[in-house]
């Protein structure tokens, strides 16, 4: 998908170029919005498309609430334009829409040869007035129903000519915002600015904050039709600051329009004559997500590929907007989703390296291939997150607040939220905490290093990680992993991990604190998170797509060693009773150097051991590991270890 930005005003003078949201890191000062008089940009200018961005300028300190209802009343002042050729539509399509009101901002983008104008009203009733007056295509049988989404019909080739000749030469963008992002990695002074071009560079643009903002506002409006108070709330890493391009959206749809809070006092003595419901509340929630995906399938623009998941624990509708490019799920019930991303917005407002951090380990997750885009053993982004705010909050001086600190000078009435009995009462003024950073001054190159030793050495066996206390307790079950859920006490967000998936996450943080602590070694491209393990994928990152499936490398020489089962089970007992085994997960990076530099696993002893006790039959069955018992890999000796390998490989 291709972005561009139009500066407009009375007398439009439009340039384009890629949206990208900057933040002044020595200054700390990030910008979110947009000027109230946009400047005029002359056509004899020659900027770079990334000095000259468009920033929007929502208070730093600004509560989860006020940014929600600025990005919706956005949302509700846009349409968006199918057009032919926007080199030539872009002025017919200004002067049909002022006549509605001034327009404010003028994207461009593409999407599957589709060529499209997002215009912002500086009202929103500038936007209603202009979608009254629009009609439907009376030659083709279409449901006419009203959307945001519009396309301009062909138009006289005169006024055309004359249109486009008022406009100076619109110049469209056609890279992808990382195109470069391996050289300007490469270029970085430290890997602690290595953490801000990475966070700046892939984080969710301003077109696409934007796109996502339109389709909530589209659901919320063709649901509001059966309920007049609905409400239609985003969730998840697009609103909680951690958005990468390509991320979904997720949607949770409140029916009273309370959000969690206590309703207001009723004055008037009427009230509406409704149906009872159903006594089984999750075969209410099944019915009314039924209704939702008959109205997204048979009347929505742009909703295509809907699904109903009824079964799940929380049903589900997914479906795809054509429009807009974006992978959605809707769903109804509970908001703790909605407050889980507003107590990560917090967060992400307290300490400005809160983000740079996150997107740092997730990007090592990924390129680890720890994490995965399809649910199974693999751990999340999410339970990563959740490890990285229990490990700032045990800093010393800490970094983040406990959620029991929050809970503890949460203000009556205005911060109280409740929904389907969860508790969800905490501060939501993020200017309280904020003086806490100037206490730790720990760089991001220290925390991403120390937070890889506290994957490394933490006990999973025994204790669980908690950001309600900050502290590790006890673990509640059995699960290799157990992270709590801050809100719903009771649930381990961790409990998809297997035994296997959680060794490897340690594994891969050893590898990587080894790397990163022996930079001296390493070229002057490959260097700092260029350097771990299956970095290189930096070079063809997907914006749409951050994960694949993993084929363990396997070597050819291990499939024809003539050892026995029995030897080899001999021989690690043999090292885990001296203390001298080395655990590994083999990777294109290791692989590539091991003829030149020791492995980390042949120099660097397991300072994390005591947490693997009882593993060491896993992790030999594990395809994806390899035992050490010398400078060598210990081959893999047997049919019958070979059948699962070749199974897998086959894959």
């Amino acid at each position: 998908m291709r972005y561009s930005f139009v500066h407009t005003s009375h007398h439009v003078r439009p340039y384009l170029h890629k949206v990208k949201l900057k933040f002044d890191v020595f200054r700390h000062v990030r910008t979110f919005s947009t000027a109230d008089k946009p400047t005029v940009v002359e056509e004899s200018t020659k900027t770079h498309p990334s000095t000259n961005v468009c920033t929007f300028s929502l208070d730093k300190r600004q509560c989860f609430d006020d940014m929600v209802e600025f990005r919706k009343k956005q949302a509700r002042s846009s349409v968006v334009v199918q057009v032919g050729n926007p080199l030539k539509s872009a002025a017919l399509v200004n002067q049909v829409c002022s006549r509605h009101g001034n327009v404010s901002n003028l994207f461009h983008y593409t999407h599957k040869d589709k060529e499209l104008l997002l215009l912002e009203f500086d009202s929103e009733l500038s936007a209603v007035n202009l979608l009254a007056s629009c009609s439907h295509n009376n030659n083709v049988k279409v449901i006419p129903a009203a959307s945001p989404f519009l396309w301009l019909k062909a138009m006289p080739s005169e006024s055309s000519a004359s249109m486009s000749a008022r406009f100076p030469l619109i110049m469209n963008e056609d890279n992808l915002a990382n195109d470069n992002l391996e050289e300007l990695l490469s270029n970085a002074k430290s890997i602690s600015e290595q953490m801000i071009i990475l966070e700046d560079q892939t984080r969710l643009s301003e077109i696409g904050h934007r796109l996502r903002w339109i389709t909530c506002v589209q659901i919320e409006r063709m649901l509001s039709g059966l309920f007049p108070s609905l409400q239609v709330l985003p969730f998840g890493s697009f609103v909680n600051g951690c958005g990468r391009n390509g991320c979904d959206l997720d949607m949770a749809v409140s029916l009273d329009g309370h959000c969690g809070m206590e309703p207001l006092e009723v004055k008037s003595p009427l009230i509406f004559q409704a149906k009872a419901a159903i006594n089984n509340p999750r075969l209410q929630t099944q019915r009314h997500i039924e209704v939702f995906a008959d109205i997204l399938q048979n009347f929505t623009t742009g909703c295509t590929q809907v699904q109903r998941i009824l079964q799940a624990r929380v049903p589900i509708v997914k479906f795809y907007h054509e429009f807009t490019g974006v992978d959605c799920d809707l769903s109804m019930g509970s908001l703790t989703g909605v407050f889980m991303s507003e107590l990560l917005y917090l967060y992400d407002k307290i300490d400005w390296r809160f983000r740079p951090l996150v997107t740092a380990v997730r990007h090592w997750g990924a390129w680890a291939r720890l994490t995965d885009m399809v649910p199974g053993p693999r751990i999340t982004n999410f339970t990563l997150t959740l490890m990285v705010v229990f490990f700032l909050q045990r800093r010393s001086p800490a970094i983040l607040p406990t959620l029991s600190e929050m809970i503890k000078l949460a203000r009556p009435q205005v911060d109280t939220r409740q929904t389907n009995d969860v508790d969800c009462t905490f501060l939501r003024d993020p200017a309280m905490f904020q003086e806490r950073g100037k206490l730790n001054q720990e760089s991001l190159e220290d925390l991403f290093v120390e937070f890889l030793r506290f994957i490394e050495s933490f006990d999973f066996n025994e204790r669980s990680v908690s950001i309600i206390t900050g502290t590790a307790l006890r673990k509640f079950d059995s699960k290799p992993l157990y992270v709590q859920n801050p809100l719903e006490r009771e649930l381990n967000v961790g409990r998809n991990v297997n035994l296997k998936e959680l060794t490897r996450v340690v594994m891969e943080a050893r590898n990587a604190l080894y790397i990163l602590e022996t930079q001296e070694d390493q070229g002057p491209a490959n260097w700092g998170l260029l350097a771990l393990p299956r970095a290189e994928r930096v070079r063809r990152l997907n914006p749409k797509s951050s994960h694949h499936n993993h084929v363990p490398q396997i070597d050819m020489k291990d499939l024809f060693s003539t050892d026995t089962d029995d030897e080899i089970d001999d021989f690690i007992e043999a090292k885990v009773s001296k203390g001298d085994v080395f655990l590994q997960t083999r990777s294109p990076f290791t692989a590539a150097h091991s003829q030149t530099k020791p492995s980390a696993t042949e120099t660097r002893p397991a300072s994390g051991l005591n947490t693997l006790n009882g593993f060491i039959k896993q992790v030999q069955l594990n395809t994806g590991l390899a035992v050490n018992k010398s400078p060598k890999n210990l081959p893999l000796k047997s049919e019958k270890n070979r059948k699962p390998i070749e199974k897998q490989k086959r894959k």
